[in-house]
Parts: C-alpha cells; structure tokens; sequence
C-alpha cells in the first residue's frame, strides 16, 4: 500500500506534459491546441513559474501566459480571476525567507501578474475591488521580499525586485490609481530602494524608473506630492563613518533617479507634468555628483 501511496504521489507530481509539446505551441505562434483544456493548461503553465529550470519557468510558463492573457487574450476575465487568487497566494509562499527556490515561484507570479493589470488597462474587465486587492498584494510583497537576487547562470533571472516593479508600472497606468495610491507607489519605491540591503546591480533600478515615469505620465499626475517625494527620497549627506548599509542605500537612490531623469529628459515630447518632474529629479541630484 506504501508503494502504491508513492507511486501515486510521483505521478500526481510529474508534469503532463512534455517541454516538447510547450516548444510547439510556441512555435505555432502560441494557438491553443485543438481539443486542449485552456483551464488545466494555465495551471500547469501557473505551477511552472516555480520550476528551477529557466526555459520551463521564463521560456515556456512565463511567455505562454503572457500570450494567452495579453497578445491573444484567450483566456477569458472568469478564468483570470482564477488565476489572480493563484498568483497572489503565491506571493506569500516563503516571502522573508532568503536563498531558497521558493524565490521564482514569488517572483515570477509577480511578473505574471503585471501581464494581467496591463490586459485590464488595455481591455478592461477588473472590478475596482479586484484592482486594489492586487495593489495592496503588491505593495505588500515589495515590502516583505528579502530575496533580491538578480541572475545566475545556471538558473537564469530571480529578479524579484525587477518583476515586482514591472507590476507596479501597470499598477500605475491604471484607472483605478487615484491620487493617495500614486503616493503609495512612490512610498514603497523610495523605501525598497533606501532599505540598503544590497545595491541593485541587474538594472532593477531602470525598472523602478519606469514604474515611476508611468505616475508621472498619469492626467491626474500630482506635481506637488511628487516634488515632496523627490526631497524626502535624496539621499542624506554621508557621515564621516557610514555603515555599508548606508552607503548601498545612497547608491540605490542615486542610481535610480540619475535612470528617472534619463527618461524624463528622453521624452521627444515632454507635457508639462514630464518637465516639472524632470526639474524635481535634477533638483534632487544636483548635489549628489
């Protein structure tokens, strides 16, 4: 009975399908397969994210949601709000904890997630409560991660500080973002980029940018909260003996807002909001160099 018992478990475990038969959907520009179940895909596709393995978790699971949710949209909004309650509980598996493979399961939902807000801006089917429930997840999970790895090379991107600030670049394209989520947003950018834990060194600090440039891109864009925000972010002036935290935390801000400014200036043309946010960021790194 034990054996049988173990059996059952190992093949209830074995994914039902081959890297193969992902490589040809791929391949057929991401059709759904005649006859397949787009339901039982998605879960397999959604219990990939958390492979080890980088072409089954980013090249087959990630890619293939992304298609399925954004480019083709066939997956319909009944079957997303499935999904959502999958990829937010996986957020909270393992999140403090640091070194573990548990990172690519929060990680990559995270990114996942981004795929869904962007579909709801583009073609909207998220209720306002099913917005900011994916909000607060998200702010909540920056907050909490501690697993900040960016690449290796033999298990491919980690990234859950990039991925998370994908999300909150659509958080922040959305309808739904009112004036005190945009403030929210920025907050907890400022925070994760000041907590000095390390200095992002896997362009995290560009993604962060982007996430930003989308609040200042926003028609009810708030100058004035966000020429407050550039000033409480500066760094402060170093003392004679910093701690190597303070030191990581400088770098972070610095390098995040000298790639905020480049995309501030970058823009071929710049509303009123891009160059009054633009002025605050050169303000603010004026004395940084």
């Amino acid at each position: 009975m034990i054996v049988c018992a173990l059996l059952a478990a190992t093949l209830a475990a074995a994914p039902p399908h081959s890297a193969a038969f992902w490589r040809q959907i791929a391949a057929s520009n991401y059709a759904v397969p005649t006859g397949g179940d787009l339901v039982a895909l998605t879960d397999e596709l959604t219990d990939m994210l958390a492979s080890r393995d980088p072409e089954l978790r980013d090249e087959i699971a990630y890619s293939t949601l992304a298609a399925w949710i954004y480019q083709t949209r066939v997956v319909e909004p009944s079957a997303l709000g499935r999904m959502v309650d999958r990829l937010l509980a996986n957020l909270r598996d393992g999140v403090g904890e640091r070194g573990s493979d548990r990172i690519f399961r929060r990680s990559f939902s995270a990114l996942t997630l981004s795929v869904v807000v962007a579909r709801d801006n583009a073609a909207p089917f998220l209720a306002p409560e099913e917005f900011h429930r994916i909000e607060d997840a998200a702010l909540a999970y920056l907050a909490a991660e501690q697993d900040l790895r960016g690449y290796d090379p033999q298990v491919g991107w980690m990234h859950s500080a990039a991925h998370t600030a994908d999300l909150l670049k659509f958080i922040a394209r959305s309808r739904f973002l009112d004036r005190g989520g945009q403030q929210r947003v920025l907050d907890a950018i400022a925070h994760k980029l000041a907590a000095g834990q390390i200095v992002f060194t896997h362009g995290e600090d560009e993604r962060f940018a982007r996430a930003v440039f989308s609040v200042v891109n926003r028609g009810d864009f708030d100058r004035a909260a966000f020429d407050a925000w550039t000033l409480r972010s500066k760094p402060p002036r170093q003392t004679s003996r910093p701690t190597t935290r303070e030191l990581s935390s400088a770098q972070n801000m610095k390098n995040f807002l000298s790639k905020l400014e480049v995309l501030l200036a970058s823009d071929a043309q710049a509303s009123e909001a891009v160059q009054s946010a633009r002025d605050s960021v050169r303000a603010a790194l004026k004395d940084l160099f």
